[in-house]
């Protein structure tokens, strides 16, 4: 009977040789991109204001950690808000811009990897030796409020809902707010611990259930002080051409659902007034809706 398996594993091995290796060429060449958007990142971080952003963060969290003593302050979050100005990305990494425009997800995930490769390498270069815990930070940990300002607003970017047709990277929503709700709370990490003495910790970004200790299999804890929220909001845009006179007729028109992060915008919200909201369209989440990375009124 191994035989038999033994043969048969040999003949599928065989036969995909060559499926096998067309995979790991493709895996080789995405991993290859991703390691490239990454650099690019730090290198634009370090020609621009960003490089000091993110050094002034790590010290704050370091300064914090070595004032309270606290073995969960190790935990705590690192909030990183970073604006990509469009002139900037346009002088220093032009390459940048593109991945941005043509896949806002993969440019979100190259800014996380690549800027905790920057907070991890700072925090072991400036950490204490018995500060070893801080040394050991987790992505869970880190925060990147990113956003891209100064965008054009460009034919080819604005999204027309009447087209029936979603973007698939990065897109302008240029119109009137016809409503929205009120503020909601994201929670972005709460942190827990074992109380039966296990000496356990946990981290978790998206739900506020409390997660079973490894060790004992208890629910755990939460440290109720240390829970990091965001406010969010949903907000319902209509095409300024449905007030535009004259008026066409026998046509509805449908508004576009958007949810802007409170780091995202520092306007006020008005009904009524025009908004220029640069976003993409998150296949990921839950509800397929307009992810807001950048709001201002126009």
């Amino acid at each position: 009977m191994f035989n038999v398996n033994t043969v048969i594993q040999t003949q599928q091995t065989a036969l995909g040789t060559n499926t096998n290796n067309t995979s790991n060429e493709n895996t080789s060449s995405e991993r290859h991109s991703q390691f490239h958007s990454q650099t690019l990142v730090q290198q634009f971080c370090r020609a621009t204001h960003l490089g000091k952003l993110i050094e002034g963060t790590v010290n704050s969290f370091l300064s914090n950690y070595r004032r309270t003593r606290k073995p969960e302050d190790a935990l705590g979050p690192l909030l990183l808000r970073l604006d990509f100005n469009y002139a900037e990305l346009v002088n220093h990494a032009p390459q940048l811009l593109n991945l941005a425009v043509a896949e806002p997800l993969q440019f979100a995930e190259a800014i996380k990897y690549s800027v905790y490769g920057q907070v991890r390498d700072l925090l072991k270069s400036n950490a204490n030796p018995n500060e070893s815990s801080l040394k050991a930070i987790d992505i869970a940990q880190l925060h990147t409020q990113w956003r891209l300002l100064d965008l054009p607003l460009q034919s080819n970017l604005v999204f027309d809902p009447s087209e029936w047709l979603y973007p698939l990277g990065l897109a302008l929503v240029d119109g009137i707010l016809s409503a929205l709700t009120l503020p909601e709370v994201l929670v972005l990490q709460s942190i827990w611990y074992c109380a039966s003495g296990c000496m356990r910790n946990a981290i978790q970004t998206s739900s506020t259930d409390a997660p079973l200790c490894p060790n004992c299999s208890r629910p755990m804890s939460e440290y109720q002080k240390l829970r990091v929220t965001e406010n969010y909001r949903l907000l319902a845009v209509l095409p300024k051409a449905c007030a535009q006179t004259p008026r066409t007729v026998d046509r509805i028109y449908r508004p576009i659902l958007v949810r802007v992060r409170a780091h995202t915008y520092d306007c006020d919200l008005k009904l009524g007034a025009n908004y220029l909201i640069t976003g993409y369209y998150c296949g990921t989440a839950t509800t397929y809706q307009f992810e807001a990375c950048h709001l201002k009124r126009v």
